[in-house]
């Protein structure tokens, strides 16, 4: 089998293609050639944000699309007609924060989905996205499959999540606690995802047209996450709760280049058993093996400082640990 992926080079797409190519796959890799690439795939020069660049794809064979970049919606669009009767199944990385905001957990795929809260453009694109795949399949373009997906940890996480917590728990840091750290988030380990992926391009046309969460059944809060963290490396949290609205730090948008925590104070509990029924699909990483795993791996980098931020800066100076 020949799968494309698009994007996936710095974290999530290692763990894909190695599962791909332990499977026996030949992999081509479509990105703007930033990074360096395994020797074992095939690197094809693609810059997305040129329409042009998706022509060199109409004399390639695939059997299949792994879409990990298309952030911006239009670049689905433009792939529809590029793979159109070409390949058996594209599959899309999308999120969990295409659901809107609910007082029912877990989330199931039935529920439905809006762009809200501080997600909102990037769950916009994510949304429009999936119905465009939708309709390229109503048109017998090919067969379609969305992950939703929660946050992804594991090591080559460039993220600052798990090391956000880690790197100031080593360093005897304050950790910023928002609003009571009661918010519920849902987890997965990037080498889950990359063996349920596989199972969802093997499986047969059952789960074409279908949308997956992938993630484990357990959720955690904020709290649970640093909890979690400091079981990791054996040390007690200098845990700061801070009122943001009292701070004047309330956002409506969620931006991981300033962080005060790496997760938004939004619920998000996503349910696992549609995949699980379809593929038999249980992940095998629960939260504290998956930070283990980053831990293990990001130690050995040689830079465990905290990386810096305004905003947390700003609530450090709130809480009067700061001048």
């Amino acid at each position: 089998m020949k799968a494309l992926i698009f994007g996936g080079t710095r974290f999530m797409g290692k763990y894909v293609s190695e599962a791909l190519l332990n499977a026996g796959w030949e992999v081509s890799i479509a990105n703007r050639g930033t990074r360096d690439i395994d020797s074992s795939v095939t690197h094809i020069n693609c810059d997305r944000s040129d329409p042009a660049s998706l022509n060199q794809f109409k004399n390639m064979s695939f059997d299949y699309v792994i879409d990990f970049s298309a952030y911006d919606s239009n670049w689905v669009e433009q792939a529809g007609p590029i793979f159109k009767n070409r390949i058996k199944r594209y599959l899309f990385i999308s999120s969990g924060a295409v659901y809107r905001p609910s007082e029912r957990f877990p989330i199931q795929e039935h529920f439905p989905v809006e762009a809200a809260g501080q997600h909102l453009e990037y769950a916009a694109q994510k949304i429009r996205s999936e119905n465009l795949l939708t309709e390229f399949e109503a048109a017998g373009y090919f067969e379609t499959v969305s992950c939703r997906l929660p946050y992804v940890l594991g090591a080559h996480n460039y993220e600052d999540r798990e090391e956000f917590v880690l790197s100031r728990l080593i360093a005897d840091r304050p950790i910023v606690v928002p609003d009571g750290g009661k918010a519920i988030h849902s987890f997965i380990y990037a080498g889950d995802v990359a063996t349920a992926i596989l199972k969802l391009l093997q499986a047969d046309s059952f789960v074409s047209g279908e949308a997956f969460n992938i993630s484990i059944s357990e959720t955690y809060t904020t709290l649970g996450f640093i909890e979690a963290c400091a079981q990791v490396v054996n040390k007690t949290p200098k845990l700061y709760p801070l009122n943001l609205e009292s701070a004047g730090l309330v956002t409506d948008r969620f931006d991981l280049r300033d962080l005060l925590f790496p997760f938004p104070q939004s619920n998000g509990y996503l349910d696992n058993t549609k995949l699980r029924k379809y593929i038999g699909f249980t992940p095998t990483y629960g939260l504290v093996e998956m930070i283990t795993q980053f831990y293990d791996w990001w130690i050995k980098q040689g830079n465990t400082a905290p990386r810096k931020y305004q905003r947390e800066d700003l609530a450090l100076q709130a809480l009067g640990l700061l001048k």
